[in-house]
């Protein structure tokens, strides 16, 4: 088993280089504002895969696919037919609201304490008489 994982290990670190080689070659034939929009996903079908931020980005690209083809070829010899380009717009942590605290009003802390007294469920009334309780008191 060490030596299974060992082995994927070494094909993942190995995919990874290959990656990052074919990242500076095409990033290193595009103007430096297009440069930090992109990353290459891979080559599949002699397509060389490419992810975009933006639709903006994505089309102004495409622009340049032949430049990024050639460059490829010339930094690492892979002759590729077509740039394939990809939406993944980044991944935006949105904080969740604040909770607004609500609090229970002595009037309706009675009338919960007044239902928990007519109800015959045991469950049911405790759970309405600790909720009367966190009613501010004057």
């Amino acid at each position: 088993m060490d030596n299974i994982s060992n082995k994927l290990g070494q094909q993942i670190l190995k995919k990874a280089n290959q990656l990052k080689h074919l990242n500076q070659a095409v990033k290193a034939s595009l103007p430096t504002d297009c440069r930090e929009h992109l990353e290459i996903a891979g080559i599949r079908d002699k397509q060389l895969i490419i992810l975009t931020d933006s639709p903006v980005w994505q089309t102004r690209l495409r622009l340049y696919s032949q430049t990024m083809l050639e460059a490829l070829h010339q930094h690492t010899g892979i002759k590729l037919n077509q740039v394939k380009l990809r939406l993944n717009p980044p991944k935006r942590f949105i904080p969740d609201e604040p909770v607004e605290q609500r609090v229970l009003s002595t009037q309706s802390a009675e009338v919960i304490e007044q239902m928990a007294n007519c109800i015959s469920d045991p469950e049911l009334q405790t759970a309405l008489h600790k909720l009367s309780q966190k009613a501010k008191k004057p």
